[in-house]
């Protein structure tokens, strides 16, 4: 076999395992940096600003009641529920310990995830798929485990 043919063959496989590697090989001080960069995304005026909307324009309502929101509370409701999935994918990747999570927001975000639900739901029944599910299936193990 040719040199060539060797390094097609064997550089695929060591691109993989020092992806594997460098993945496994995170520190507690990496993931504490992940946490409060996240942290400070959740804790940011615009979110916490969408955060309030949740809990005063769609907790409590049905979906259809989302119909009739301005275009500007969905879309910052949605960028809060975006943030607060990314938060959700952080936790479930490992790339941030759950646990540092859950207790310094953990309530704050079931409850607004909780607060979410109609405005969830009305999205799915527009575009055929639940948006969010990361973000969902966190809020509930933490109301479980709270």
């Amino acid at each position: 076999m040719s040199g060539e043919l060797w390094v097609a063959l064997i550089s695929p496989v060591v691109a993989v395992f020092l992806a594997v590697w460098n993945f496994r090989g995170v520190s507690r001080a990496d993931r504490l940096r992940a946490f409060f960069e996240l942290q400070e995304r959740y804790l940011n005026a615009e979110v916490r600003a969408g955060r309030g909307l949740l809990h005063r324009e769609v907790a409590g309502r049905g979906s259809h009641e989302m119909a009739v929101l301005p275009p500007e509370t969905a879309s910052r409701i949605g960028h809060t529920l975006a943030v607060m999935n990314s938060i959700a994918i952080a936790c479930e990747g490992k790339y941030v310990e759950r646990d540092l999570v859950a207790r310094s927001m953990g309530r704050s975000y079931a409850g607004a995830v909780a607060a979410a639900k109609p405005y969830i739901d009305h999205v799915e029944q527009q575009r055929g798929f639940r948006p969010y599910p990361f973000a969902e299936r966190f809020a509930e193990r933490l109301r479980q485990e709270g």
